[in-house]
């Protein structure tokens, strides 16, 4: 890691500084021109507006939201993004759902790191219209851009935020000034909100907050001070940190200027700060073992009992952090290995450096494979085991208990599991006994191991999956599921991704809340285009009926990527989705777990039929009915939530009630996942009529007219097979006088039983006689060849 040069308040430099930073609250900028693309040679401080041909040099990371439009600030050490003045301008979804955010920080990181991880910051909750967003310069080399909103457009209440970066910072300033010129007093937080950062704590006055996901390794800081005197040569110190609440009275006005770092990680970001605000002096520490670097590791710097900042080590082991004088106790720690204590005294504002040899790691090797034939038994021209997406269980035994590998929204780690693209990777464990149980989905058999697992040692353990259930002619499809764009979770794509492929799933559409996003670059670049395939498709959400919509374009660096604008009537949306850019006869749209009863019988809930939202039906593919209740007689069941029993609408009754009207609507079963655990894929899916099996050749046009003709079905697992005496798969519908023949085949993976199968009861009992039903035994089904 690069030596943390933080600023100090000594010396001349410290009060050139100070001064800068105070004439930040007082001077009236004047707006000058400024280029649209950086060109080599730039100067160490930039800002410019995003042009389409300035696109390149947008911040990235998980949580990148620049779009053309947008201005970037930058120096040598950060990036930054500041919303434009822009029609509809939102962060992802669920950063604010009631109005639009231009004007705001979007997008911070350590410069080149491609790390974004914060989803917004607004100074004083700032949302709606603004009266402008600008770049401007206050003194040579102090760049930045500036959001104002004039007392007319904001009701009597005027404001200016001006974010800057000077020469050397490794923080942005935000320096907001407000005028209240409304008849009665303006309450507001001068600190503003920041969304989509985890483990969030006030240290010593500091904001900081973690990325969602630790291991992505991107932390941030923030504090606010008050400024009732800008014209006084006062350090920032001296400056006290802004109310939690303030007031203005009419005709009087305030300032306040908020500094925001982003670092490797919490620490270090809370460490830029603290420099700020006092003496500091540098701690830094070396995180190693016997086999070199322990990149893995987490340092934790312990002010007190209560009170910590975690750091995380470079590629060569090192972490630098800066501290305040006093006392701390340090711990590594990292899975699988014992922990590392030290005590440190930073005293001045000197270096002061530790070293941490730790033990070795105790780790698992998992080698997974698959294919058709078992063991011993291949016959002549059969392909070779081949490595294989996968997810392993980790179940401790006896008084192990189950290791936490990571956070639920991490496919490599979360919980007790491990989702894997390829099958072939190390998870280290804390020493003891395990229950390795390896499964991909419900087309293949499982592999059960048992470990016993020394301190510092390595356990190769290779499993062979057996694909068992014959679904030729068809693939397993889930067209509901989402990762971080859509602003409501923050699953990493990849992540996503992974868990799809590792639960066997071979189609599965870009779903995220509002936005148009594509989900093949992160197959390819995962390895899995012979895993997963795909098209571009979006969730078109709102405070009533949510759609889904595919196959779809992303226009890229656009407001949503080009998405539509919810509206509350489903009927518009549906017929918006249906045609969007230009539509087509294999575009999809069908509705999202729906309240039956309202969308199609009682809208107002009333209890008096009103025909609901009529001709919905007429306007979807399909709707999500299927539920965990699908076996249910009753039309509503209790379900208990945080602790409440809440009535439930039974969807699937609901929806069998429509069919028994005549209202034919197709249903689809599906994840709706934001994490990989808890609320990952693989539970239920639909299986949809193909004529190819493998996810490469799949053509989304085929399984979409497939899925719009009925030819599919829903499961948790068992894969069925049924056939009237006519020809009629599932998913048709026969009309015959007299008695009909069913042909139902179940087959099943090695981890589930079936002992019946049911067929629904039909009025009047003639319709269907009992003696016309054929329902063999299930069978595991022999391995799917080829």
């Amino acid at each position: 890691m690069s030596t943390a040069r933080v600023p100090r308040h000594a010396g001349s430099r410290s009060r050139t500084r100070s001064k800068r930073l105070l004439l930040l609250a007082t001077v009236t900028l004047s707006c000058l021109a400024f280029g649209e693309t950086p060109v080599a040679g730039a100067p160490p401080v930039e800002v410019f507006e995003v042009a389409a041909t300035s696109t390149a040099e947008l911040p990235r990371g998980k949580e990148a939201d620049g779009i053309i439009g947008d201005f970037v600030l930058r120096n040598e050490h950060i990036e930054a993004v500041v919303s434009g003045d822009l029609p509809n301008r939102k962060a992802n979804m669920g950063t604010n759902w009631q109005a639009v955010t231009p004007g705001c920080l979007y997008d911070l990181c350590v410069r080149g790191s491609a790390n974004d991880q914060l989803t917004y910051l607004a100074p004083a909750a700032l949302e709606g219209r603004v009266s402008g967003v600008r770049a401007q310069e206050v003194v040579p080399g102090l760049a930045g851009v500036v959001t104002e909103r004039t007392a007319a457009t904001g009701s009597g209440h005027a404001l200016q935020h001006s974010y800057f970066v000077d020469e050397g910072w490794r923080y942005l300033v935000i320096s907001s000034y407000y005028a209240n010129s409304a008849k009665e007093p303006w309450k507001f937080r001068p600190a503003g909100v920041w969304k989509g950062l985890g483990a969030e704590q006030t240290v010593l006055g500091i904001q900081t907050g973690n990325a969602m996901n630790p291991p992505d390794h991107q932390g941030y800081a923030k504090f606010t001070v008050s400024v009732s005197d800008p014209d006084a040569d006062a350090p920032v110190r001296q400056n006290p940190m802004a109310p939690e609440e303030t007031s203005i009275a009419p005709d009087h006005g305030a300032r306040f200027i908020t500094f925001v770092a982003p670092g490797r990680s919490p620490a270090e970001a809370w460490g830029v700060l603290a420099a700020l605000r006092g003496p500091v002096g540098t701690l830094r520490a070396t995180l190693r073992d016997g086999a070199g670097p322990a990149t893995g590791a987490m340092l934790r710097i312990r002010f007190d009992e209560k009170t910590a900042l975690d750091a995380y080590p470079d590629g060569d082991g090192r972490v630098e952090v800066a501290l305040p004088p006093g006392k701390y106790d340090l711990v590594a720690s990292e899975i699988g290995r014992p922990t590392a204590g030290e005590s440190v005294t930073i005293e001045g504002d000197g270096t002061y450096e530790v070293g941490f040899a730790l033990a070795p790691a105790a780790r698992v090797v998992l080698e997974v494979t698959a294919g058709d034939d078992t063991p011993g038994e291949k016959a002549p021209g059969e392909a070779a085991p081949r490595k294989t997406p996968c997810k392993v269980q980790f179940i401790g035994l006896g008084e192990t208990p189950d290791p936490v590998l990571g956070v639920d929204i991490n496919a490599h780690g979360c919980r007790n599991q491990y989702h894997s693209e390829n099958g072939h990777f190390t998870q280290q464990l804390p020493p003891g006994r395990y229950r390795l149980v390896v499964t991909h989905g419900i087309e293949f058999d499982h592999v059960v191991r048992e470990i016993e697992l020394a301190p510092g040692a390595e356990v190769l353990v290779q499993a062979r999956l057996r694909r068992v259930v014959d679904t030729r002619g068809w693939v397993s499809t889930d067209f509901h599921n989402h990762s971080t764009p859509s602003g409501d979770n923050y699953c990493g794509t990849d992540d996503r991704v992974i868990n799809l492929a590792a639960e066997n799933i071979e189609f599965a559409p870009a779903t995220e809340h509002n936005r148009l996003y594509d989900w093949a670059p992160h197959i390819r670049s995962l390895g899995l285009a012979d895993e997963l395939a795909t098209v571009v498709g979006m969730e078109l959400t709102g405070p009533n009926a949510h759609l889904n919509s595919f196959p779809l374009r992303v226009e890229p660096f656009t407001q949503d990527n080009g998405a539509p604008v919810w509206q509350h009537d489903p009927r518009i949306n549906a017929i918006v989705l249906r045609d969007w850019q230009d539509g087509g006869p294999d575009r999809w749209v069908h509705l999202n777990h729906p309240s039956v009863g309202k969308f199609f019988r009682d809208r107002d809930g009333d209890g008096v039929a009103d025909g609901g939202y009529a001709g919905l039906a007429e306007l979807i593919d399909a709707t999500e009915t299927w539920s965990t209740e699908i076996l249910r007689a009753e039309a509503w069941y209790h379900q208990v939530w945080d602790g409440k029993k809440n009535w439930r609408e039974n969807r699937t009754f609901a929806w069998l009630q429509l069919l028994n009207q005549g209202m034919r609507l197709r249903m689809i079963a599906v994840a709706d996942a934001h994490s990989i655990v808890g609320n990952g894929v693989g539970g239920w899916r639909t299986y949809v009529k193909s004529s190819v099996d493998e996810p490469a050749r799949i053509d989304s046009r085929e399984v979409i007219r497939n899925a719009k003709a009925g030819k599919m079905f829903v499961t948790n697992g068992p894969f069925l097979d049924v056939r009237v005496d006519d020809g009629t798969i599932a998913g048709g519908q026969t009309i015959a006088r007299g008695a009909v023949t069913l042909e139902i085949e179940v087959r099943v993976t090695d981890w589930v039983e079936i002992d019946r199968a049911r067929l629904p009861p039909h009025d009047p009992p003639r319709a269907l006689p009992r003696r016309g039903r054929r329902v063999p035994p299930p069978r595991r089904s022999a391995p799917r060849r080829g």
